[in-house]
């Protein structure tokens, strides 16, 4: 199994694999295909559109604009039309609502946007590292300069926090995108605020205190699974999430389980 550290390590890699080692190995070790799901298509869209925002400027007037002297030439809803991905949706009622609800998510968070416009550090920034000497990389959505020595790392999630695992599970992928950073000599004397950002809810979830620990925690966990994926570690971990899982049908754990 020495492919399976081929390829660095990175936020979603490692979820996967403490959410089911055997999923991982399915997903990035034997690349095997899964059919398109409507969420990713959503979500992609939506960061699609806050990039192309991101690439802009506000003037004085308030209003957005692309160039030295040109309006944006776009409203948000073409932007969205612009970048909008169709696979995976159900049936095509079902992916005008949810193209009307991303508008409506945009629209809400675009004020949320100009607000934070002067402390923009950095936009999409992706960021490459070793920690504790495995190979890592992860892109940034948004950077914020808080004050001296104090960055705010942001990430957009279009889900919805369900439940107290899901908060923990994206705190824990803001820490080691801190991490990461610290190893950055540009960054390496900042102290960190860890923001997730769920814009379906215009809700953010923010931790500014006791960050220290949460990014020596990331650190922490992202050694032991490097060393269990070195291993070749890929036991099934039954739950659930199986009866979702595009590998089901393949998959002995579920098959084993299912019987009983």
């Amino acid at each position: 199994m020495e492919n399976a550290l081929a390829e660095p390590l990175s936020y979603s890699r490692i979820s996967t694999y403490h959410e089911c080692p055997r999923q991982f190995e399915f997903k990035y070790v034997q690349k095997l295909e899964t059919p398109p799901h409507w969420y990713f298509s959503y979500g992609k869209s939506i960061h699609a559109v806050l990039e192309k925002l991101l690439s802009c400027h506000i003037d004085a007037d308030g209003q957005l604009y692309a160039g030295k002297n040109d309006l944006f030439p776009t409203s948000l809803e073409q932007m969205l039309q612009e970048n909008w991905l169709t696979e995976g949706y159900a049936s095509p009622r079902d992916e005008e609502k949810k193209r009307r609800e991303a508008i409506r998510v945009l629209t809400a968070f675009f004020p949320i946007f100009k607000s934070n416009w002067d402390k923009m550090l950095y936009t999409e920034l992706t960021v490459s590292t070793e920690l504790e000497g495995f190979p890592f990389i992860g892109i940034i959505d948004r950077i914020d300069r808080m004050d001296r020595g104090l960055l705010r790392i942001v990430d957009y999630k279009s889900s919805r926090p369900r439940e107290a695992a899901t908060l923990k599970s994206h705190r824990f992928q803001v820490a080691l995108y801190a991490a990461a950073l610290s190893r950055k000599d540009e960054f390496k004397d900042n102290r960190f605020i860890l923001e997730t950002y769920y814009l379906r809810e215009n809700l953010k979830a923010e931790l500014d205190t006791g960050t220290d620990l949460y990014i020596a925690k990331s650190r922490e966990v992202l050694v032991k699974v490097a060393h269990r994926i070195a291993k070749g570690d890929f036991q099934g971990r039954f739950s659930t999430r199986c009866f979702a899982c595009d590998y089901r049908e393949i998959c002995p754990t579920f098959h084993h389980r299912r019987s009983f």
